[in-house]
């Protein structure tokens, strides 16, 4: 059966099962949106972000009004300035993979993602793995909408971030037994590969940012 046969018997099956618990509709998921500039995404973006919301209880998504998926180029001069706090630094936003921004009167909560960000270094042979594929994009989605929760339904008194990224760890955990339960034996020492993997590109990253550029 085709990748794409595969997901829409996963759709049904998904409301179907969600019906029988709940005897009512799921409701509808945030809206995904595109908004790339020169770039093509290497996979299936909106398909992927879409099969991993369908893993998050209905109840952490509310007020959550859209998933926009961008690339750095996307952004516009302003938003290319501008910096946001991460971990107690100041990171530009074309450096990041993914944030939240909170609901204003004109408009509900939202998350952006940049795909290019967040699939630079995977390779193409990791992108053509759906579970590869899928574990480093919900790496960054499920840590923003674990923002998303914090703000909205579970305030805690504690470092944002940290709060974010324990509620990655759940929703991850939610996402294997679910869809990857017959992994679930090797789940682990390759998500712990993965994360040491992240840790060691974050510390050289870190690193060039503090060496002082050669004099000619």
């Amino acid at each position: 059966m085709e990748e794409g046969a595969k997901e829409i018997r996963f759709r049904e099956d998904y409301h179907v099962k969600y019906r029988r618990m709940f005897g009512k509709q799921r409701p509808p998921l945030p809206q995904i949106v595109e908004a790339y500039r020169d770039y093509a995404p290497p996979c299936n973006a909106v398909r992927d972000v879409e099969m991993l919301l369908r893993h998050i209880p209905p109840e952490y998504l509310n007020g959550l009004q859209s998933i926009v998926l961008s690339n750095s180029l996307g952004l516009s001069r302003d938003e290319r300035r501008q910096k946001i706090w991460s971990r107690n630094r100041k990171v530009q936003l074309s450096e990041c993979r993914g944030w939240y921004s909170q609901s204003t009167p004109a408009r509900g909560a939202r998350i952006t993602l940049l795909v290019d960000n967040i699939f630079r270094g995977a390779g193409r042979f990791g992108l053509r793995i759906g579970l590869f594929r899928n574990v480093v994009l919900a790496d960054v989605l499920y840590h923003e909408v674990g923002h998303h929760i914090h703000a909205t339904r579970r305030p805690e008194y504690r470092g944002k971030e940290d709060i974010a990224e324990t509620w990655r760890a759940k929703l991850e955990k939610r996402l294997f037994r679910e869809r990857y339960w017959y992994l679930l034996p090797i789940a682990l020492p390759i998500k712990l590969a993965m994360d040491l993997k992240g840790d060691v590109l974050r510390l050289v990253r870190y690193v060039k940012r503090r060496i002082p550029p050669k004099k000619h």
